[in-house]
C-alpha cells in the first residue's frame, strides 16, 4: 500500500479538481462556439464564477461525473437561452449571476437534507426509547416492589389474608413449608394458592 503526505494528497485533489474545472470549461467554449454563442457563454460564465464565492454555501455534486453533467447541461442550456449579445449583453450576465444565486440556494437545501439524514435515525431511536420507557407495562409479580403488588391487591378488591399471603409469595419469597405451617395446611396446598394468587394479580388466563 503506498503512502502519500497531507501535503501531496492535497496538491492531487487540487490538480483534480482544477483538471475537471478546465476540462468542463473547454467543453463549453466548444460547445458555445459550435451553436453561434462564445461570447454570451463568457458573459453568462464569469459573472457566475465572480460572484459565487460571495455567498455562504454553493451546491456541490456527489462526484465528478455527476458535477461534469450538471456543469454542461446548465451551462449549454443557459448559453442556448441567452438572446445573442448584439442585442444585449445584460441579459446573459443576468442569466450568470441567477446561476450563482440559485446555486447558493439549492446548497442550503443540500445541507439541511445532509443535517436531516444524520438528525432523523437519532431522532427516531430516542421517540422509541421514549416511547418503550414510558409506556405502560403489564403487571408482573415477579419484579414488583411491595407497594405495587400492594396497590394490584388493593385494585383487584383481594382480601387482607390474600394480599399479605401475596407479599409472602412475591416479595418477602417466604418457603412454602413455613407458610404451610402457619396456615396449617400442607405445602401442595400453598402451592396451588400460589399459582391461583400469580395467575389472578397477573391477570392470566
Amino acid at each position: 500500500m503506498i503512502k502519500i503526505s497531507r501535503k501531496t494528497y492535497n496538491t492531487i485533489s487540487r490538480i483534480y479538481r482544477f483538471g475537471g474545472f478546465a476540462i468542463i470549461l473547454g467543453l463549453l467554449l466548444g460547445f458555445s462556439w459550435l451553436v453561434g454563442k462564445p461570447i454570451e457563454f463568457l458573459c453568462v460564465f464569469l459573472p457566475y464564477f465572480a460572484t459565487k464565492g460571495l455567498y455562504a454555501r454553493q451546491f456541490h455534486a456527489r462526484s465528478l461525473k455527476e458535477c461534469f453533467a450538471l456543469s454542461l447541461i446548465v451551462f449549454g442550456f443557459a448559453t442556448i437561452s441567452c438572446i445573442t449579445h448584439e442585442t444585449s449583453l445584460m441579459y446573459a450576465v443576468l442569466v450568470g449571476l441567477a446561476i450563482a444565486f440559485i446555486s447558493c440556494k439549492i446548497g442550503n437545501v443540500q445541507l439541511k437534507l445532509k443535517d436531516y439524514e444524520y438528525i432523523e435515525p437519532r431522532y427516531n431511536w430516542l421517540l422509541k426509547f421514549y416511547t418503550k420507557a414510558t409506556e405502560e407495562r403489564p403487571f408482573n409479580v415477579d419484579d414488583c416492589t411491595e407497594e405495587e403488588l400492594k396497590e394490584r391487591c388493593k385494585a383487584l378488591h383481594l382480601s387482607e389474608e390474600n394480599t399479605e399471603l401475596a407479599i409472602e409469595f412475591f416479595v418477602r419469597k417466604t418457603k412454602h413449608k413455613i407458610i404451610a405451617e402457619r396456615l396449617c395446611i400442607d405445602e401442595k396446598s400453598v402451592t396451588t394458592r400460589k399459582k391461583r394468587l400469580k395467575a389472578k394479580l397477573n391477570n392470566e388466563k
